[in-house]
């Protein structure tokens, strides 16, 4: 079925935005077989993906969530993965930070692929549940203001794809293309790319998928987020209006660390290095949560500059409300899976 499109990428053509999402609807209804799946994703890697590309592509994916109803502002912190500096889960650690701050957080994520502990297993060793229905999620974000979306829960066909991914052996378009697909549809973003080049078409793709205000950044010690340990570039927008420039730690009055003191270890090494730092032990790792929660809090209008927004993270953490809203959450997401298997237990 995607043999005319293979042609098309195969002279170095451009597709345009309804044919890419005309063909994201067959590989994600099971249509496209493993070579024909292979040789698309293969093609587009070697072509290269323009902006438009990658919002049909993105809006095509967004069809085959399971669907999450709802009018709320939410905001998303997530990286594409893929990064050469391997540290621990910032943004997922970051998260319960904003959301102590007063904003929704609709968290989403997957296992780890390129590191050793992804937002699922290091929320699962910390004592989450992350196989939740759409209508507890949205429970969790109205009664404690934060949620998480299981990649493989609320797109079905994503075992089969990542298994063709990971036989192909190369960097594809759902490299990218998994951070923009979060099925509540956040209107606020902060997004971790691991390539420079990514760092201003990806805004623009974001803002071309409905997200209000948002900003884009890549370390450049080759991480997915705001680096405590060297520059990131940063492309910053309010719809249509962008603004690229770079930050430093010591911008903010932040020690600048060496990487490897942001180093990531297995889920569990993770997760106690996640409750480390919410209790409010001073470390580098602190500091790189500051300055992701900080952007954050900046970007969902909660501080009027990313230097405000960086304190105000800092005293959510040295207050305590970061720590009490991660358990907030890990409590509220056991409870509500106990009542889902209740339900499915009176229907047996």
């Amino acid at each position: 079925m995607l043999k005319n499109l293979l042609v098309k990428l195969a002279e170095g053509n451009d597709l345009t935005s309804r044919e890419c999402v005309f063909a994201m609807d067959r590989i994600m209804d099971g249509r496209v077989s493993n070579i024909q799946l292979s040789a698309f994703l293969a093609a587009l890697a070697v072509k290269g993906c323009t902006d438009t590309e990658i919002t049909g592509f993105a809006q095509g994916m967004r069809e085959h969530s399971l669907k999450v109803e709802h009018h709320l502002n939410l905001f998303e912190i997530v990286g594409t993965g893929g990064d050469t500096a391997k540290t621990f889960n910032i943004s997922t650690t970051a998260a319960f930070v904003i959301a102590a701050g007063g904003v929704l957080v609709a968290k989403h994520g997957n296992r780890a692929k390129t590191s050793r502990s992804g937002s699922a297993d290091m929320l699962e060793a910390l004592g989450g549940n992350i196989f939740l229905e759409p209508d507890s999620c949205l429970e969790m974000l109205h009664t404690i203001g934060i949620c998480y979306f299981y990649t493989r829960y609320y797109y079905y066909m994503m075992k089969h794809i990542d298994s063709v991914r990971e036989e192909l052996g190369i960097p594809t378009i759902f490299d990218v293309l998994r951070p923009l697909t979060n099925p509540a549809r956040a209107k606020y973003e902060l997004l971790g790319v691991n390539k420079k080049k990514l760092v201003e078409p990806m805004a623009r793709v974001l803002s071309n998928l409905g997200v209000v205000r948002g900003m884009v950044v890549y370390g450049q010690d080759g991480s997915d987020e705001i680096s405590a340990s060297a520059v990131t570039t940063v492309c910053e927008f309010t719809g249509n209006v962008f603004k690229t420039y770079e930050i430093r730690p010591e911008d903010f009055c932040l020690i600048r660390c060496r990487q490897d003191e942001l180093a990531g270890s297995t889920p569990k090494g993770n997760a106690a290095i996640a409750r480390s730092i919410l209790k409010g032990e001073k470390s580098a790792k602190r500091t790189a949560i500051i300055m992701n929660a900080g952007a954050g809090l900046y970007i969902c209008g909660k501080a009027l500059t990313l230097e405000a927004g960086m304190k105000e993270a800092a005293r959510l953490i040295d207050s305590g409300k970061a720590m009490q809203k991660m358990d907030e959450f890990l409590r509220m997401s056991q409870q509500l899976s106990a009542i889902e298997r209740s339900r499915v237990a009176e229907f047996l």
